[in-house]
């Protein structure tokens, strides 16, 4: 049978009974992530062999109401027809134990680091529509927290943030070139790929034309540059963010 969840939202930057089209998106979005990585992690621990079909009908969100005057937005988690699995109760109490944990910045022991994205995903979703959020069921007690305010670092991450230090300069081939992220990236004469996050042509006209904007860097794809910016140092190796690049 389908569990309940109740979000109630406050201080956000609509109206009381209001909440914009994209922060409802991006919520609804968020929640229905965690609920379906809850479901493949209980899964894969303690019910192997089970469908994926079992998975998709457990952890499925449904906005079912939403409060007058007030933005409490109501949520069904499963399917009201289907008996016997016990998955929805099952999502439900591994959902408000990562909820607990957001609120005391405690991530639960069990908590990997695909859920700890998903629980990250869910405070920015909240942050984006309330100063304050409360999250609560038939079956829990209401937990009462700022969203922008509670920590992301502790939360294990599949690709966790990067710090980044003094100015590096890396000379090598341009590989890669993405445009629309703004990201290229470059193997270095020793054989390593490093990837140059928000990466701008050095501002000499007379090595682009005259033409000093992103598009400009794709000419030098396959060539020798250099390439300067704040360095980071971690899994996945060297990465520069808002680096120059010019020709070598």
């Amino acid at each position: 049978m389908a569990d309940d969840l109740v979000v109630r939202l406050h201080g956000g930057p609509d109206r009381d009974g209001e909440i914009d089209a994209g922060g409802l998106v991006a919520l609804v979005g968020a929640l229905q992530l965690l609920t379906t990585r809850i479901a493949r992690h209980l899964v894969d621990q303690t019910r192997p062999g089970r469908s994926a079909g079992v998975v998709e009908r457990a952890a499925r969100v449904r906005l079912v109401g939403l409060d007058p005057a007030t933005t409490v937005l109501r949520f069904a988690v499963g399917e009201d027809d289907v008996l016997g699995e016990g998955l929805e109760q099952e999502v439900t109490d591994a959902l408000f134990e990562l909820v607990r944990g957001l609120w005391n910045e405690t991530p639960p022991a069990w908590t990997t680091p695909l859920l700890g994205d998903a629980c990250v995903d869910l405070l920015d979703a909240l942050a984006r529509t309330s100063r304050t959020a409360s999250l609560g069921g038939s079956r829990f007690r209401e937990a009462s927290f700022r969203p922008g305010d509670l920590s992301r670092a502790r939360w294990p991450r599949s690709d966790p943030p990067r710090t980044y230090g003094p100015a590096e300069t890396v000379r090598g081939r341009l590989d890669r070139v993405d445009l629309r992220r703004g990201i290229v990236r470059v193997l270095d004469d020793a054989g390593r790929d490093v990837v140059v996050e928000g990466v701008v042509p050095e501002s000499d006209p007379a090595l682009f034309d005259g033409a000093p904007d992103p598009a400009a860097v794709a000419r030098l794809l396959g060539q020798q540059v250099v390439v300067t910016g704040p360095a980071s140092h971690g899994p996945g190796g060297l990465r520069l963010r808002g680096a120059t690049i010019r020709p070598a």
